[in-house]
């Protein structure tokens, strides 16, 4: 009797460690520390690693690491087996939508395809999967028809959300009202949840990319200082500063606010919550507007662009030449 009980205990002990373990690469991909994640993961056992749980955790840090076809084919045959996973669905769906962005105009709309199956499984399973509901809104109204896009479909995604969480309902359904040109709309939603939500930066950042859009510059700035202003989270926190530096580029205003926003989220480091090669461009143009050639020069050199970012490797190129014309003359 006591052998049992003992080999109990050290089963219950065992169980625990490993979802310590597991939950470690769960907290460290939440928070976009893809460094620490991989080095919890490769502290998982074997047979950890094996688990559902584990082939999951492997799948996520695939696609962190821009490994997304690999994912995609592992979440699918995982699909196969757990047919009634949320997560395997979900994280299908992830993969499905990165490939389709990468893939081949002969591709893209079998993976677009794959996307909308797996992603409208998971909110089947799960209605108030949030990430799962903001994906469909942001792939309904970026999609063409051709490949699934509706912006009816995003609309009411975008009522759905509003259901389990106001805030970020409102910031959806201002952005499904901006981008069918109901302005009116747009402004009443902001406005109305700014009653219930006077502190939500989200609120604020979600106004200013819309204002910049329309060229409305110096609103948008108002409005970015704002969600700045009131951020609570390091994501919020530089996801603002990144487009403080992002609209002093587009509109030529407040240089100097602008520089001093992007050198604290690109020179500080690995920055999670942003596309620090982008970042590293924008700070650039924005040393170029001002005149600091050489500082231009020397943070175009640094940045390290994925041989998949064609748009962004077309875009250094292009100011390479401009600083090195410069330059000489």
């Amino acid at each position: 009797m006591k052998k049992t009980v003992l080999t109990l205990l050290i089963s219950a002990s065992l169980s625990f460690t490993a979802l310590a373990a597991s939950q470690s690469v769960n907290d460290a991909l939440e928070v976009g520390d893809l460094k620490a994640a991989e080095q919890a993961y490769r502290q998982l056992s074997t047979m950890e690693k094996s688990s559902l749980e584990g082939q999951i955790l492997s799948g996520r840090l695939l696609i962190e690491n821009n490994d997304t076809k690999d994912a995609f084919d592992l979440f699918e045959q995982l699909q196969k087996e757990n047919t009634e996973h949320v997560d395997i669905h979900y994280y299908l769906g992830v993969s499905a939508v990165v490939m389709a962005q990468k893939a081949s105009i002969f591709s893209k709309l079998g993976y677009a395809k794959d996307f909308l199956k797996a992603m409208e499984k998971t909110i089947t399973l799960k209605p108030d999967h949030l990430d799962a509901l903001n994906t469909l809104v942001g792939f309904h109204l970026g999609a063409p028809s051709i490949a699934g896009g509706d912006e009816d479909k995003a609309l009411q995604y975008a009522q759905q959300i509003q259901h389990y969480d106001g805030e970020q309902g409102a910031v959806q359904l201002a952005k499904v009202y901006w981008q069918t040109e109901n302005n009116t709309l747009a402004e009443q939603t902001i406005n109305k949840a700014l009653e219930s939500y006077p502190k939500s930066s989200q609120l604020y950042f979600s106004w200013a990319l819309a204002m910049s859009q329309q060229e409305k510059w110096e609103v948008s700035h108002q409005h970015i200082n704002k969600a700045l202003e009131l951020a609570m989270s390091d994501e919020e926190k530089s996801q603002a500063l990144y487009q403080q530096g992002r609209l002093a580029t587009l509109s030529g205003l407040h240089l100097k606010q602008g520089i001093e926003s992007l050198e604290q989220v690109v020179l500080s480091g690995d920055n999670p919550h942003i596309n620090v090669e982008w970042g590293q461009y924008r700070l650039a143009q924005l040393y170029v507007k001002n005149n600091q050639l050489q500082l231009a020069k020397k943070i175009l050199n640094e940045i390290n662009i994925n041989d998949d970012d064609d748009n962004l490797k077309s875009h250094v190129k292009k100011l390479n030449k401009k600083v090195k014309k410069q330059l000489k003359g």
